[in-house]
C-alpha cells in the first residue's frame, strides 16, 4: 500500500505553489522592500536628518511578520473555494494529506523565513542607498535573537495567528480575513476576561486563607497560571490546526 506521505510528491507540489504564486510573490517581494524605503525616508526626514534609527526598523518588522503572516494565511485555502478551483486542486495526483501539509507549511514556516530574509535583503538595500547620500542606516536583524523567551513568546504568538486565520480560510469563503479577525478579537477577549475573572477569584482566594503571606501566593498562582495558560494556548493552537485538517479531507469537488 502506497503512503499518503511521499517527499517527492510534496516536491511536486511546491513547486507548483511557487509556479502558481511567482507573480504574489514578486509583487509581494517588492513591496516590502517599497515599504521599508518608504519608512525609512520619513524617518531620516526628521532630525537628526539622514539617520534611520534601529528602532524604526525594530518597529515596523512585526507588521510584516504579523499582520502580513495573517493576510497570507488567509488565503490559505482560496484555490478550493469555488467548485471549478477545487475541482483542479483536489484532482492533483497527491494525497489530501500531503496537499494539507504543503499549504500548511508554505504559511506557517516558509512564509515568516521568506518575509524575515526579505525584510534583512530590503534594509541592506536600504543602507547601500543612505551610504551613498551620506546618511546611516542602522540595520536590524531578526535572525540574530538570541532571547529564549522572546522567541517562544513570539513563536506561540505567531502559532495562535495562524490556526486561527488557517481554519477561517477553509470555514468562510468570502472575506475570509476580515470575518477570522472578527472572530478572533471576540474570542480573544472572551479568553481573557474567563482568565481574569479565574485569576481575580484565585488570588482572592488565597488572601482569605492567609492574608500575611498573600504577596508570596499571589506570586506562585501568577506562575502557576502562567503555565496553565501557556498549555492551554498550544492545546488550542493544535485543536485549530486539526480541526482545519478535518476540514480539509471532507472537502468535496
Amino acid at each position: 500500500m502506497e503512503s499518503k506521505i511521499n517527499i517527492r510528491r510534496i516536491t511536486h507540489l511546491l513547486k507548483y505553489e511557487l509556479v502558481l504564486s511567482k507573480q504574489p510573490l514578486l509583487i509581494g517581494i517588492l513591496g516590502v522592500v517599497a515599504f521599508i524605503l518608504a519608512i525609512s525616508a520619513m524617518a531620516s526626514s526628521v532630525e537628526p536628518k539622514g539617520l534611520v534609527r534601529v528602532s524604526t526598523m525594530e518597529s515596523i518588522y512585526p507588521l510584516l511578520f504579523g499582520l502580513g503572516g495573517a493576510v497570507v494565511t488567509s488565503f490559505s485555502f482560496h484555490r478550493i473555494s469555488t467548485k471549478g478551483g477545487a475541482l483542479n486542486y483536489l484532482s492533483l495526483p497527491a494525497s489530501r494529506e500531503e496537499k494539507f501539509l504543503v499549504i500548511f507549511l508554505s504559511t506557517v514556516l516558509i512564509y515568516p523565513l521568506g518575509v524575515t530574509l526579505v525584510f534583512v535583503i530590503g534594509q541592506f538595500i536600504a543602507k547601500l542607498g543612505w551610504t551613498v547620500t551620506g546618511g546611516e542606516f542602522q540595520m536590524y536583524n531578526p535572525f540574530l535573537i538570541t532571547d529564549t523567551n522572546l522567541i517562544k513568546n513570539v513563536t506561540l504568538g505567531y502559532f495562535t495567528m495562524h490556526s486561527f486565520y488557517f481554519l477561517g480560510s477553509i470555514l468562510f469563503k468570502k472575506y475570509s480575513f476580515l470575518k477570522s479577525t472578527v472572530a478572533f478579537f471576540v474570542l480573544a477577549f472572551v479568553f481573557w476576561l474567563v482568565v481574569a475573572i479565574g485569576l481575580v477569584a484565585l488570588v482572592g482566594a488565597a488572601a482569605d486563607q492567609n492574608m500575611f503571606t498573600f504577596e508570596f501566593n499571589d506570586q506562585m498562582i501568577q506562575e502557576r497560571l502562567g503555565y496553565v495558560v501557556q498549555v492551554v494556548v498550544v492545546s488550542f493552537i493544535l485543536g485549530l490546526w486539526g480541526l482545519s485538517f478535518l476540514k480539509f479531507k471532507k472537502k468535496e469537488v
